[in-house]
């Protein structure tokens, strides 16, 4: 996939150069709340952002997509262009380094460079598409399927088999509840899919 330099023109890729707001952020990094009003846009230059629906009452998540390296983040996008305040909270999940543009500079490309155009239309089908997988995963797959199938893909975005969750937050994760994940992770471990250690799951070779 093009990164977000490789894919605007050079006259914007000067100005993401030159750019004085670019953060070293910690992991678990709260970076947007739901009702946030949006006034910059987030790129990552390098890390992962976690976007995600969260019900203030019982703290179940529902994960919509990640955002990467040279990725940005449609959903503020769509926000700041309806002059909306944001429907989703953002975290970063692993130390990012972010460079955030105002709304006023992203309006400006949109007029001057049709590039621009094109790349917040492949990035909004990009995220839709994951997006589509996250809620088909959620309508058909039993929660047992959704625990592999998330393990999986962490183990892969960390590039590690090993995984620090608590079973609550993996809960929360998949739109679950702690006595069921625990259940569900512990018949995985008789299966030898995963090993379970204190607050750490190792994620074997045969989970699919």
């Amino acid at each position: 996939m093009k990164t977000i330099l490789d894919s605007i023109p050079i006259e914007i890729h000067e100005n993401f150069l030159k750019h004085d707001e670019v953060y070293n952020i910690p992991a678990k990094t709260q970076l947007v709340s739901e009702g946030d009003q949006i006034s910059k846009i987030p790129f990552v230059i390098k890390g992962r952002i976690r976007v995600f629906k969260e019900d203030s009452n019982t703290g179940k998540e529902l994960l919509l997509y990640h955002v990467r390296n040279g990725q940005t983040c449609f959903m503020s996008i769509v926000a700041s262009i309806r002059k909306t305040r944001s429907k989703v909270d953002a975290t970063t999940c692993i130390a990012s380094k972010v460079v955030f543009i105002p709304i006023t500079q992203i309006e400006k490309w949109s007029l001057d460079h049709p590039e621009w155009t094109v790349f917040v239309l492949d990035a909004f089908m990009d995220r839709y598409c994951e997006l589509v997988d996250s809620l088909e995963s959620m309508t058909f797959d039993t929660v047992e399927i959704r625990i592999e199938k998330f393990l999986k893909k962490q183990s892969i975005l960390n590039k590690s088999n090993k995984i620090r969750m608590t079973h609550q937050k993996l809960a929360n994760s998949i739109g679950s509840t702690r006595v069921v994940i625990s259940r569900l992770l512990k018949k995985l471990e008789l299966e030898g899919k995963v090993s379970l250690l204190n607050r750490e799951i190792v994620v074997h070779e045969s989970a699919p």
